[in-house]
């Protein structure tokens, strides 16, 4: 009796053992898959990077000295007006990384397209961002150098105006030194035709780009689809026009 008991402590024992080692291998599986784990959320304004805890559950803003990562995933404060984008979750750092192109090179375009400085300044800064981000895809990476080529675009024609303003007050200071009795008042008189010209030449090659932007045609508007019969039914197409 004594040995029987015995037996059957030892295999309680061992029975015990068994599922303290199964219930160790499920939350070390939950806690390895949880800190796999990063999450695009929106926290007081800003698109936040999260990354679960080495534990089976929780999560913190993404921290790291690697200015390279601290570059590509610093919080994010959203375009003003801009709904807040859905919560998503990935296992990966490449999903993670297409899933915010997509979302920085939507808002670099409609900034760099709406001919505003300050906007086209942020959306820089997004172009930026995007650039950081290692994981994106092929198709991605051919979208971000088109974007890249139509900001360079924007931002020459900024740098032009910019050019041309200093230019004029240039030409401004160079005539007044001009008529005064400096020393450098020859010197002033003969380079201020040269700064003129190339204010001229500035100016004249801002307003040649754009009547060609005003004179490019448009896309054409999409044609609005039918509304549809009463009962639910769809409307007859339209029929065709004769030739």
């Amino acid at each position: 009796m004594a040995e029987e008991r015995q037996r059957r402590g030892g295999a309680g024992l061992f029975a015990w053992l068994l599922i303290l080692v199964l219930v160790a291998v499920v939350v070390w599986l939950a806690s390895e898959r949880n800190a796999r784990t990063w999450t695009l959320t929106v926290d007081e304004g800003r698109l936040v990077v999260m990354k679960g805890y080495m534990l089976p559950a929780g999560r913190q803003a993404f921290k790291t000295s690697d200015p390279a990562l601290a570059a590509a995933y610093a919080p994010i404060v959203l375009p003003p007006g801009k709904a807040a984008p859905a919560e998503q979750s990935f296992d990966d750092r490449s999903a993670l990384d297409q899933a915010l192109y997509d979302l920085l090179a939507g808002w670099a375009r409609e900034d760099i397209g709406s001919g505003d400085p300050a906007r086209l300044e942020r959306g820089l800064g997004y172009v930026d961002r995007a650039e950081h981000l290692g994981g994106v895809s092929q198709a991605q990476r051919q979208d971000l150098a088109a974007l890249r080529g139509e900001s360079g675009y924007f931002e020459a024609r900024r740098l032009l105006e910019h050019a041309a303003d200093e230019l004029r007050d240039a030409a401004g200071k160079l005539a007044e030194a001009g008529r005064s009795r400096s020393a450098h008042a020859m010197d002033a008189q003969m380079l201020v035709h040269d700064v003129e010209a190339a204010r001229d030449a500035a100016v004249t090659a801002l307003r040649s780009s754009n009547a060609r932007r005003e004179q490019a045609p448009r896309p054409p508007a999409p044609t609005p689809a039918p509304a549809p019969a009463p009962g639910g039914a769809p409307a007859p197409a339209a029929p065709a026009s004769a030739p």
